[in-house]
């Protein structure tokens, strides 16, 4: 019996000793890779800082743009509230003209129609 345990302990260690082989095999390569992925984020890295400084560049000069194009909606709006406040101001002058010099024009008017009705109307007489 003494014999089978020795066997059976024998059987265990050199199982035991090829799973440590394979745990230092699989160790080794998951060193290797985390060592290919460091050297990709390295890559990465030192490839995303100009991209990232260009962006920020960028980002400065479309923050600048903006700006400046909301300084030109500003001024064209204050353009264009300037000439409706023209063109109601000519309105108003139209609308006040009209009305002081309408009258007095209607009536020279009238005034001139009769007295060319009644001219007419003298010569229509004296010719007959």
């Amino acid at each position: 019996m003494e014999l089978v345990l020795v066997i059976a302990q024998i059987i265990a260690l050199l199982c035991l000793s090829a799973l440590c082989v394979y745990m230092i095999v699989v160790l080794l390569r998951v060193r290797d890779t985390l060592s290919n992925i460091e050297k990709d984020v390295r890559e990465i890295t030192s490839r995303a800082l100009p991209v990232l400084d260009n962006m920020e560049y960028i980002t400065a000069r479309v923050k600048g743009i903006t700006d400046s194009i909301d300084d030109q909606v500003m001024a064209v709006r204050d353009s264009i509230a300037s000439v409706k406040q023209v063109a109601e101001n000519v309105v108003e002058m139209e609308r006040k003209v009209q009305e002081r010099i309408e009258g007095p024009i209607l009536e020279t008017v009238a005034l001139v129609s009769a007295v060319f009705k009644g001219m007419r109307t003298f010569f229509d007489r004296v010719r007959a």
